[in-house]
């Protein structure tokens, strides 16, 4: 539990958020990075312990999509805040491998 908010014994719930899952769908391209990073920046300034990129729904990203994805790692990094990306699809896949940054993306063994 947060040390900024303590329940009280007349509350009926509490509600704590552990982590942020930003989950992107579709094209992921120059068009769709100035909303991931609104997304980013937002979900950075809640201090999550983590945050996870749900990509399993890309249908499509190029170089500035994946630019955005690291430029995400790297704030979160600086943040000290965990960073992941779940389920990453296909086209995902061979970007990062094209452009040699397979660390980006979780080992599928």
């Amino acid at each position: 539990m947060s040390d900024d908010v303590e329940p009280s014994l007349g509350d009926a719930l509490y509600v704590e958020v552990k982590a942020a899952t930003i989950v992107v769908v579709g094209e992921f391209d120059m068009t769709g990075t100035a909303r991931f990073w609104a997304s980013v920046s937002e979900a950075l300034a809640t201090h999550p312990p983590s945050i996870t990129v749900e990509a399993r729904g890309l249908t499509f990203i190029d170089s500035s999509g994946l630019a955005a994805l690291i430029r995400a790692r790297e704030a979160a990094d600086q943040a000290g805040v965990a960073f992941r990306v779940d389920q990453p699809s296909p086209p995902l896949r061979r970007t990062a491998e094209v452009h040699g940054v397979e660390d980006l993306l979780p080992d599928e063994r």
